[in-house]
């Protein structure tokens, strides 16, 4: 397991992303965002190659807009990307992987199954940072005013741009390109061909949640299925059973009490939303476990953490705390469940040193996609002392101003589609799923035509299907879903050709 980074913060943003995907979970807050640790495989080989003496891709700069849409507008910044040409035969394909909520590193172009596609076809690899993450920084801080630029519709313009230039500068014109992505990248590469066809001929939209959602109850939903699917209801029933009593519990000041010793709270409930901040803290152990389930070997997974809360304890709840303490409490700390910490530190306009881009997600999820995960579902064990307005509410006082939310992810999927396109929107999207990630509630799980077209990954997680499988390990249907993704690739290429052909006869 990876080291410890810095304290554990209040109950929303506990765990930093590097003990996160150490520890196979992430905390309510980074679960907000769909990405992050399931990359942590990549991160670990990109250091093993360091050690190796293996020269990985360096980092180069392109000049981009900061408004594409306001032609008055002539400033401009750096916005970073990696090449690898490693496979590419001129006039081959570009293989583009879209930017999301974090930093790109060299391995977004070396270790992700969409290396094994650019060998398997001659292709050039290529991946662009989202601006406003990682070292892509249109702005010296994040301040409120600052982030009207941040937005999908700026990021697909970016890529658009980038990839016509890039183009030019590598005399790549004939080059088809075909994008990639997963989580917001996933929904970031599929708009991205139906906005820009011109530019991609293709998109594999991995885990996208194209649907933005203002009430995401349905994450919980899946939560729950998941935990009885791969452990059958005993687990299911002991988080029940416990959240019962906790809210019990919380309606008296001798129960909070009784609560503050057994979870080690930093300090007694101040506002009625510490309540919910705590809450959403005891139930994002299992909404991380569940996104990122076997995704690494070694790291705790659905069925080991059922085991320990079914053998944990003489009650419930003292096997819950116990579990909940381990997984998000370092020895010696306490449990921070303050609102009012969890804000400043949403509300803190500084660059974070770990590139996890806290601040910029969430002034995403206000004003674009929602994604705000409740517990006004009735499918699921983790009480009712979660609701969309505690998450609205963090988006006025982080942000200093009220957003309609509402109308802002109305407008979202009315500009995009969201997940109930029909046939006419656009061609050669390929939407990819695993049936245990939340987040495929929001995407494409069926065929729409035959341009459109759906893999469903039965047994898999969130953004399983990007990374390389391993055929001693992966299950047997990740396999097979890949190579009907290469498969796609070839069908996808050919007709390119094709239609080329015919242009120039």
């Amino acid at each position: 397991h990876l080291a410890l980074v810095g304290r554990i913060m209040r109950a929303i943003t506990f765990v930093l992303v590097i003990l996160a995907c150490a520890a196979g979970l992430t905390s309510a807050l980074q679960r907000r965002r769909p990405s992050l640790c399931g990359h942590d495989n990549m991160f670990r080989m990109e250091r093993s190659a360091i050690a190796a003496g293996v020269e990985l891709p360096k980092e180069q700069w392109f000049v981009q807009k900061l408004d594409h849409f306001n032609h008055q507008d002539e400033r401009s910044w750096k916005q970073l990307y990696y090449v690898n040409q490693t496979f590419w035969k001129p006039g081959g394909p570009i293989f583009f992987q879209v930017g999301g909520e974090g930093a790109i590193s060299p391995g977004y172009v070396m270790y992700f199954q969409m290396a094994k596609y650019a060998q398997q076809y001659g292709a050039l690899q290529v991946a662009l940072e989202h601006r406003f993450y990682g070292k892509s920084r249109p702005f010296n801080d994040l301040a409120t005013d600052n982030l009207a630029y941040l937005s999908s519709q700026q990021a697909l313009a970016d890529a658009a741009y980038f990839i016509q230039s890039f183009k030019s500068m590598m005399n790549a014109d004939e080059s088809p390109v075909i994008t990639f992505g997963c989580s917001y990248p996933g929904s970031l590469a599929a708009w991205f061909r139906l906005k820009y066809p011109h530019v991609t001929v293709a998109s594999v939209a991995s885990s996208a949640p194209v649907q933005a959602e203002l009430d995401f109850y349905q994450y919980l939903d899946v939560v729950d299925r998941s935990l009885s699917f791969f452990t059958g209801p005993q687990c299911d029933s002991l988080i029940q059973l416990a959240t019962q009593q906790i809210q019990q519990l919380l309606q008296t000041k001798a129960g909070q009490t009784q609560l503050a010793q057994l979870f080690n709270w930093c300090s007694p409930i101040s506002d009625p939303r510490d309540v919910p901040t705590f809450m959403s803290s005891l139930m994002g152990v299992w909404q991380g476990l569940v996104q990122y389930n076997d995704e690494r070997p070694g790291v705790p997974d659905i069925a080991f953490l059922c085991n320990r809360l079914v053998q944990g304890g003489a009650s419930p709840l003292a096997a819950y705390a116990k579990l909940s303490l381990q997984m998000l409490v370092p020895v010696g700390e306490c449990l921070d469940i303050s609102y009012a910490n969890s804000v400043a530190q949403i509300a803190n306009s500084s660059y974070s040193d770990d590139d996890v881009g806290i601040r910029q997600w969430i002034y995403q999820s206000c004003t674009e996609f929602g994604y705000f995960q409740t517990t006004d579902g009735d499918a699921q064990p983790f009480g009712d002392l979660v609701p969309t307005t505690y998450w609205l509410d963090q988006c006025k006082d982080a942000f200093g101003r009220p957003f309609d939310t509402e109308q802002l992810i109305y407008d979202t999927n009315v500009y995009y589609g969201g997940n109930n396109l029909t046939s006419g929107d656009g061609t050669n999207v390929l939407f990819v799923n695993g049936n245990i990630d939340p987040w495929s509630s929001l995407s494409v799980t069926e065929d729409i035509d035959g341009t459109l077209k759906a893999i469903f990954i039965n047994g898999t997680a969130h953004c399983a299907n990007v990374m390389q499988a391993d055929p001693r390990s992966s299950p047997p249907a990740l396999i097979e879903a890949q190579n009907k993704i290469s498969s796609q690739i070839g069908e996808w290429l050919s007709a390119h050709t094709r239609n080329m052909l015919l242009r120039n006869q």
